[in-house]
């Protein structure tokens, strides 16, 4: 590489910075409405991008799985798109339990010194985990997420768990 060309940097902490900036514009919007309203606000949001993520996946998933392994797929682009690191935990018939390593969401509260330890299932519970169910939803209905541990510190993980619901 010469010096006139731009290095293509450090993604991860690009990742990291895009969510950074997400996070304190939530916050500034809990500020300005309340946790109530910009909960509403982020939820509607979260629908938008729950249709614009199903509609970019559904091209790239192989067609015939079946709805477990429909929504494991999606879930693993979904979160290694996000710069996530995750793999599958454990299996069973009925779900699929999946760790996740390294969390983006995680680092980029730490940046902005919010305690993770009080306040990450907050976050995973109105955030996270509703941005990801959404885009499930739009495989399968039926399809859930669930956290099984929130990680408490840097170096833990998070379980959470994919089944399908009972009709």
């Amino acid at each position: 590489m010469n010096d006139s060309t731009p290095s293509r940097g450090d993604l991860r902490s690009g990742v990291r910075r895009a969510y950074l900036l997400t996070f304190l514009m939530l916050m500034e919007a809990i500020e300005d409405h309340g946790t109530d309203h910009a909960l509403e606000m982020f939820q509607r949001a979260v629908e938008k991008q729950a249709e614009i993520i199903a509609r970019e996946l559904r091209p790239e998933i192989p067609t015939g799985l079946s709805p477990l392994d429909l929504g494991l797929e999606a879930y693993m682009r979904f979160m290694r798109d996000i710069g996530a690191e995750v793999d599958v935990h454990s299996r069973d018939e009925s779900s699929v339990t999946v760790v996740v390593r390294r969390c983006p969401f995680f680092e980029a509260f730490l940046d902005i010194e919010v305690d993770c330890s009080q306040f990450l299932g907050g976050l995973c519970s109105n955030m996270t985990m509703p941005a990801v169910q959404a885009t499930l939803t739009h495989f399968d209905q039926r399809l859930r997420l669930e956290p099984k541990m929130v990680r408490q510190s840097k170096e833990d993980i998070c379980l959470e768990r994919i089944y399908l619901k009972e009709a």
